[in-house]
């Protein structure tokens, strides 16, 4: 065995992730302006609760989160980022109003090109549920998205199908699984349309879909990992009907 050989070829394998890994970065920190040149990234603001945020991938959030995951997916060429608030609501009356967090100010102040918008789910909790207020803060919340200096593209997608759990009637947390795969889709279709913003229908992805669930509500890295795709597509195809005009 010739021990000098398996080192050298051991060291030009680092050597050649190293320089991998140094031309990215470079990539990167070009894209961004570090260079004195203008950030050329498309700025994609994520806004929502806890499935945006990552709940069931806690731990591995910024990396397995659908906004992280849309990052990878996306390149270089995006800046990604995830201002979800776990246990918000779109409504103002909910017990967690997103419009009164500091995740809310801190999105609208990110100049983004596009805003991908989801809440609801927190919204049917049995203690929360009031389909006129939540309806009311979702077009705000759309409103105040559209009505933003960089006029970004806006996403509004449809909550993920919800699963009861334990054989119970009911989903985890109070939340009312029955609504979520019901009237709270009318409800957001009807608002994209007022508003003519982009419709992504996550309902109808996830259903039949329970073993990418972690609790019927959240999912696993692979649930994320769905979402993404979706998101993902939706992007990219816009992207290409605008290269065509």
């Amino acid at each position: 065995m010739d021990i000098r050989r398996i080192v050298r070829g051991l060291f030009q394998r680092k050597m050649v992730v190293l320089l991998v890994a140094i031309v990215l970065l470079f990539v990167v920190l070009f894209n961004s302006g570090m260079f004195g040149g203008k950030d050329t990234r498309v700025r994609i603001t994520c806004v929502g609760d806890s499935l945006t945020y990552g709940s069931g991938v806690l731990k591995t959030r910024e990396i397995d989160s659908y906004p992280s995951q849309l990052q990878t997916k996306l390149g270089t060429g995006y800046l990604v980022s995830n201002y979800g608030l776990r246990n918000a609501t779109a409504s103002a009356s909910g017990d967690l109003p997103y419009v009164e967090s500091e995740q809310y100010k801190e999105s609208l102040k990110s100049n983004p090109d596009i805003v991908i918008l989801m809440l609801g789910t927190n919204d049917t909790k049995t203690f929360n549920w009031n389909q006129e207020d939540y309806r009311e803060g979702l077009l705000n919340l759309v409103k105040s998205y559209q009505n933003l200096d960089s006029k970004p593209v806006v996403y509004l997608m449809r909550s993920p199908y919800c699963f009861p759990i334990d054989n119970n009637i009911q989903a985890e947390y109070s939340v009312q699984n029955d609504i979520v795969n019901g009237e709270l889709g009318d409800i957001i279709s009807s608002v994209a349309e007022e508003t003519g913003v982009n419709l992504i229908d996550l309902n109808a992805v996830t259903v039949g879909k329970e073993k990418l669930y972690t609790d019927g509500i959240h999912f696993t890295a692979a649930g994320y990992d769905l979402i993404s795709d979706t998101v993902y597509d939706f992007i990219k195809k816009a992207v290409k009907e605008e290269n065509k005009k």
